[in-house]
């Protein structure tokens, strides 16, 4: 696994998105409740929570995938989520800082933000330093 991957620091570059992927698609979609809750995003939400959860976890098995066999030749589905992250990353900030954070009941954290940065970064150093792998 960690061969395949071209040593260890590109390992963990691979598994931080994997477990994250795999952490918020198990949120979304096994205790959707408590992510609304917690979120503040309302009730009306639940429909959403649940088809980000499937995107979130069907990245996350993908991933394990890649983890568990090797990355190389998987660039599509690095620069998609390279792409994701970066949009992922310019709406979730634009959103923390609208008209919609100052609703009442609204959580309007830096989670999203936080996220979604760990997520562009770790993905930018894939495309770049991985590429040798994985456009191989």
């Amino acid at each position: 696994m960690i061969e395949a991957s071209g040593g260890l620091v590109n390992f963990i570059a691979i598994l931080i998105p994997t477990l994250m992927f795999l952490y918020y698609g198990f949120r979304c979609l096994f205790q959707t409740k408590a992510a609304i809750s917690e979120w503040g995003i309302g009730a009306a939400s639940e429909q959403m929570v649940k088809i980000c959860g499937c995107f979130a976890l069907t990245q996350g098995i993908m991933y394990c995938i890649i983890v568990f066999v090797s990355p190389e030749g998987a660039w599509e589905l690095f620069a998609f989520s390279t792409v994701w992250a970066a949009l992922f990353l310019y709406f979730s900030y634009t959103t923390k800082n609208s008209a919609w954070a100052e609703i009442e009941g609204v959580n309007a954290n830096n989670e999203p933000i936080i996220v979604s940065g760990i997520m562009l970064i770790v993905h930018l150093y894939i495309m770049s330093a991985m590429s040798g792998i994985i456009y191989a």
